[in-house]
């Protein structure tokens, strides 16, 4: 990704060890980008369905 898309990307941080996702950067995280919020929210929903929780 170049520097442009990374800025209209959108990413959120998952902890797979605490199952925690959050929009900041976490400790023990690792940053997924996703190419739309819509497309992000729909993995967030999707983590939170199998027991992640947002924090």
């Amino acid at each position: 990704m170049t520097t442009n898309e990374i800025k209209q990307a959108w990413s959120i941080w998952i902890n797979q060890s605490e199952k925690i996702i959050t929009v900041k950067k976490s400790h023990g995280g690792k940053e997924i980008f996703f190419e739309s919020r819509e497309v992000g929210m729909k993995k967030v929903c999707e983590l939170v369905s199998k027991g992640y929780r947002i924090g």
